[in-house]
């Protein structure tokens, strides 16, 4: 066999080999997204942007730290506060999706922040030209939990932020339980009876639902309709209202030639 029939040969079956290949990686399922569950949160502190105001004394392992925070601050061997379920989300102000869950977080946390909860969010905004936009967002949304700022990027690479907004659920000892990349209506749906299994609390009950044929709101008819004629009892057939006689029918005109 000469030179060139051999290099075509070994060149079809280095092709054929890529392909292969190329074709076996698009089929496999994508790595999953971000730090996985049972895993230990990687610690730092990064400035709090927003009007929550740390502690004066910080007495966990990181101190002192100023006017910053992070999950040490509520998790881990030496936390100044105890909280049973930190929720963690990075965010961006260029993020639609991370708009709709803030309100919601500002939510749970006005509502189970004495029972154990503690959440913090941290913007991936590039700079300091963005600062006033998170802030401005935090104070629309009446955020009155940490919200940080991680201008430098550096906290979202060890905790592989990729997707926005990406959600972390830590335990008290700093374990990550729960992690949801993106915010559906779905998540939005199911998030507070999760946060509630998390801190050990029942879940709440499922709306009832309202059979609308005996809805009274969905009856249209006016009190006039059902109000009796006056001078008629109650059981007394009413009178028929006699009818009018038609009036002659009007002959057509016909049309103009």
């Amino acid at each position: 066999m000469d030179r060139s029939r051999l290099f075509r040969l070994s060149t079809t079956v280095a092709l054929t080999a890529f392909f292969a290949v190329s074709a076996a990686a698009s089929d496999a399922p994508p790595a999953s997204e971000g730090l996985k569950v049972g895993t230990a949160v990687p610690q730092f502190t990064l400035p709090v942007v927003n009007d929550f105001v740390p502690p004066a004394v910080a007495t966990g392992p990181l101190a002192p730290r100023g006017n910053k925070w992070g999950p040490g601050r509520w998790t881990g061997e030496r936390p100044d506060e105890q909280k049973k379920l930190v929720i963690m989300s990075f965010f961006a102000t260029y993020c639609e999706p991370c708009k709709k869950e803030m309100p919601e977080l500002a939510r749970l946390y006005d509502a189970y922040k004495d029972q154990g909860l503690g959440i913090m969010l941290v913007s991936i905004d590039k700079g300091d030209d963005q600062r006033q936009l998170i802030i401005d967002l935090a104070k629309q949304n009446k955020v009155a939990f940490p919200v940080m700022h991680d201008r430098y990027q550096v906290v979202a690479r060890r905790y592989s932020a990729e997707r926005l907004p990406y959600m972390l659920m830590v335990d008290g000892t700093g374990t990550v339980k729960v992690v949801h990349v993106g915010y559906t209506e779905e998540l939005k749906a199911n998030l507070e009876n999760e946060v509630r299994g998390q801190l050990g609390l029942p879940p709440l009950a499922a709306a009832p639902i309202v059979d609308k044929a005996a809805d009274p709101a969905t009856d249209k008819s006016t009190a006039a309709d059902k109000a009796p004629e006056k001078g008629a009892e109650k059981g007394t057939p009413k009178t028929p209202k006699p009818t009018k006689a038609p009036k002659p029918s009007k002959t057509p005109k016909p049309a103009k030639s």
